[in-house]
């Protein structure tokens, strides 16, 4: 029976549906462990009714007529919503998906490759490998008129290495992602190389301020506080330092924040956000200077002002951050440091009060740098930022080359090495 047949007179309704189908392939300990498949469904029906909002979420493909049966049920007992549903759209055409494909035998074969070809780097390694093919069939459904789907394709393929000396045990972890299976496995391997050969060696570092290069992993977590400054949701309820500052310079000049949902041919990409909304290019910051918010339909209604098309299920969430290119390469960045470190892994850094700007991070992979060489590994160090602070006035510079990784939340994020000055190290 169709969900219409059920949805009361006067009340409207929003359905989404996602069909997630993923192969993986890993090895653990140099050698095959195990490949899996999971093939998992996910539909949530909002119902609007007298200004009541309920939502029910079932995991079972066919489903909707007895979700309506249930948001019917308790429509009354919900949320206020003062918001209307997505209606009938024109959606951007993106090509998110690319048919390529893999036999279980050969994906096994290609990661079996590539964990040899690791451990050969040094005999004492233990190498760790994934390779995962994700395909996200993602539909939307309102009773307003809006009707669109679309498909993704994201296939992941990374290595961790571990060695042990002593007491001390290092683990190194590389991974590309892409909308097909055209990793450079090459590219992989000699990352994880470079880095073993700087890190392998363990040095001591004085506790004090120095300059330190965030590499694009670890730049997230120092920009979170300014991407939590720009959610409209902090902007609606007042949380956010920015409230009152949009158009206000409160960056170095040279910081240009974009967020982008739209690109095509991107695994970072989606057409419509979850409410519906077309995704779209967003200028945050432009040169220092705050230009826009990220928002969903509800926080867009209360600011008076239009969705941005970052709806998620946790409100507004960036899709594809993204940091202009500097005019210096890591290496002229790390030639240019006297005495300081690079963090290229963390623990922790996510924590604290993102609106007064700190971020504190247990630096699990910290590079020190000495007359602009990479001499060891340190241990046993902590970093902490003023993100507002330091994005303001002690930016030294940032690299041409960019790495897109996946951040918390499903989101992905495009930027460059940065380096920053009067950064606090505190060591044991």
């Amino acid at each position: 029976m169709s969900i219409n047949n059920h949805l009361p007179q006067g009340a409207s309704y929003e359905l989404r549906s996602e069909r997630t189908k993923s192969s993986s392939v890993q090895y653990a300990g140099n050698n095959f462990e195990c490949i899996s498949s999971t093939d998992n469904t996910a539909k949530t029906l909002r119902l609007l009714q007298g200004g009541k909002l309920s939502t029910v979420i079932s995991s079972k493909p066919d489903s909707a007529s007895d979700m309506m049966e249930q948001a019917v049920e308790t429509v009354k007992y919900g949320s206020e919503y003062d918001e209307t549903f997505a209606e009938k759209a024109d959606i951007q055409d993106l090509n998110l998906y690319d048919n390529a494909d893999m036999s279980a035998a050969q994906m096994i074969d290609v990661m079996g490759g590539l964990v040899a070809d690791v451990q050969s780097i040094d005999s004492r390694l233990v190498v760790s490998g994934r390779l995962t093919k994700t395909i996200t069939e993602t539909s939307l459904q309102t009773s307003n008129g809006f009707d669109h789907s679309y498909r993704k394709s994201v296939w992941g393929c990374g290595a961790y290495l571990s060695l042990v000396q002593g007491d001390d045990r290092l683990g190194i972890w590389t991974s590309e992602t892409s909308m097909r299976p055209d990793f450079d496995l090459k590219t992989i391997k000699d990352e994880l190389a470079q880095k073993l050969e700087w890190a392998k060696n363990i040095v001591s570092f004085e506790a004090g301020t120095y300059p330190v290069i965030f590499t694009p992993g670890q730049m997230p977590f120092i920009l979170s506080p300014v991407v939590q400054s720009l959610n409209g949701m902090a902007i609606q309820k007042k949380m956010s330092p920015w409230c009152d500052k949009l158009g206000q310079e409160l960056l170095d000049k040279r910081i240009t924040l974009i967020d982008d949902g739209s690109l095509d041919n991107s695994w970072t990409s989606k057409p419509f956000d979850s409410e519906g909304t077309p995704t779209q290019r967003n200028t945050l910051v432009q040169n220092g200077r705050i230009q826009d918010i990220l928002l969903n339909r509800k926080v867009a209604a209360q600011l008076g002002k239009k969705s941005t098309g970052n709806a998620s299920a946790m409100g507004p969430a960036a899709n594809l951050l993204m940091m202009d290119a500097g005019d210096k390469t890591f290496d002229e960045l790390v030639k240019s440091i006297d005495y300081g470190m690079i963090v290229d892994g963390s623990m922790g850094a996510w924590s604290g009060n993102p609106y007064a700007g700190i971020v504190t991070g247990t630096i699990s992979m910290g590079l020190k740098v000495v007359k602009g060489k990479i001499v060891g590994r340190v241990k046993d160090c902590m970093f902490t930022v003023n993100s507002f602070e330091h994005l303001a006035k002690h930016l030294i510079g940032f690299s041409k080359e960019r790495e897109t990784k996946q951040v918390m939340m499903g989101s992905a994020a495009l930027l460059p090495y940065v380096l920053l000055d009067e950064v606090v190290i505190s060591a044991k």
